[in-house]
């Protein structure tokens, strides 16, 4: 127990501490987080033979436990930001940026997987989680950015924001399908892909009825329990119920997450609730389960995939940006935007988070990048290129957005 403890202080303590500085130089929390990981990985974990009490200190079972533990919450999280009634605004514009901001990554990312991966039985599989890793934007780090040049409010950084909205969702039912793909090890037939929409259409058709019509009453129920904590107890038993019901449909389980946090709003909890739960919810993923799994995606990084796979690492980070910058940024200036704020658009939903981190954590885990030719050199290595891809779009969005965005009446006001 004592060794257990000791790794979750140096893996928490490495996270907060590299957090704080890639804030300091105005980079999201979560990039730090990781690099805080590859911090204990490179400087920690090599003496850890010589230490008993920082043995298995990377990889041990009380890290991964805890890093899905880390899954949970920040999903659960991701659906409480995520209210339906933000969608709404400039919904249809949002949609087509979302559409081709998602399509156009994940079909490039396939195909070029699929081309530069060697034949197996696995192989779409593995294409498919390429693909999806590369459609995903993240809704944290659009908004951070916006706020800083203060267009959060602005048509502009509702579009982007909307944009994210939906493409984490669209992120979340690819998640659903590579999930599916991981436990029988091939593209499903039709027959399968039909049994997998009929799944994804009830999972999502009950637990949206029960957010909807049956939120509100267990709410003022809950709220009248003389429990401490029964408010939060109340929100964790959904979001674990509903994880269930994801796993007994062969489900990824934070979908379940994911859509008990969605429905939670003021409008069907009450202010009161919303506002006490979402402090105490924010607090324990920001605070400790969040910088755990971030951390814990550090451990598993290898920077030799800059060395060994250099051409194919290339090739991801160009998909990803270019991806998203005329797959979003073309429907943005199709809908009406400007050259600039269109390209701007394309820039903001580059940026990375944890749902793409989660896809491939899910795949490395599942064995998927070694189960088959797992010698190759770019299966060897590819975890560890889409890591650095989610990190490096995340660090040059903000960059890219920075230039962009100075000229004209969009530079960030001085305050």
């Amino acid at each position: 127990m004592l060794e257990h403890a000791a790794h979750l202080l140096i893996l928490l303590v490495a996270a907060r501490l590299f957090g704080r500085l890639a804030l300091a130089i105005g980079q999201p929390s979560s990039v730090g987080e990781v690099f805080g990981g590859v911090a204990v990985l490179f400087l920690i974990a090599p003496f850890s033979d010589d230490i008993p009490l920082l043995q298995n200190l990377v990889g041990g079972p009380v890290m991964e436990i805890a890093s899905e533990i880390g899954i949970f919450f920040l999903l659960l999280y991701t659906g409480i930001e995520m209210q339906p009634k933000e969608i709404s605004d400039h919904s249809k514009q949002s949609f087509a940026v979302a559409i081709g901001g998602m399509a156009l990554p994940l079909i490039f990312g396939f195909a070029f997987a699929w081309m530069m991966l060697p034949e197996s039985a696995w192989k779409s599989t593995q294409a498919l989680v390429v693909g999806t890793a590369l459609s995903i934007s993240a809704i944290a780090v659009a908004a951070r950015i916006l706020m800083e040049f203060d267009l959060l409010h602005k048509p502009i950084g509702e579009i982007i924001v909307t944009a994210a909205i939906f493409d984490d969702v669209f992120g979340l039912v690819l998640l659903a399908l590579v999930t599916s793909m991981i436990s029988i090890g091939h593209f499903p037939g039709l027959t399968a892909i039909l049994f997998l929409g009929l799944k994804i259409a009830f999972f999502f058709l009950t637990t949206g009825a029960i957010g909807y019509f049956a939120y509100p009453w267990i709410w003022r129920q809950v709220a009248k329990l003389p429990i401490p904590g029964a408010r939060l107890s109340g929100l964790l038993v959904f979001g674990l119920a509903f994880s269930l019901l994801a796993e007994t449909l062969g489900l990824h389980f934070l979908l379940g997450a994911f859509m008990a946090g969605l429905f939670f709003e003021t409008g069907r909890v009450g202010e009161e609730t919303y506002a006490r739960t979402k402090t105490v919810i924010g607090n324990v993923t920001l605070g400790f389960f969040g910088p755990i799994f971030f951390a814990y995606i550090g451990c598993n990084l290898d920077l030799s995939a800059v060395f060994a796979i250099p051409g194919f690492l290339l090739g991801l980070l160009l998909i990803a940006f270019l991806g998203k910058l005329i797959g979003g940024g073309l429907p943005a200036y199709w809908g009406g935007l400007t050259k600039r704020h269109a390209l701007a658009v394309g820039v903001g939903l580059s940026g990375r988070g944890a749902v793409e981190l989660v896809v491939a954590s899910i795949a490395l885990k599942a064995g998927v990048f070694t189960i088959a030719n797992g010698d190759h050199p770019i299966l060897s290595h590819l975890f560890s290129a889409l890591v650095i891809t989610a990190v490096a779009t995340t660090l040059l969005t903000p960059v890219l957005l920075r230039w962009g965005l100075r000229p004209a009446t969009d530079r960030p006001s001085k305050r």
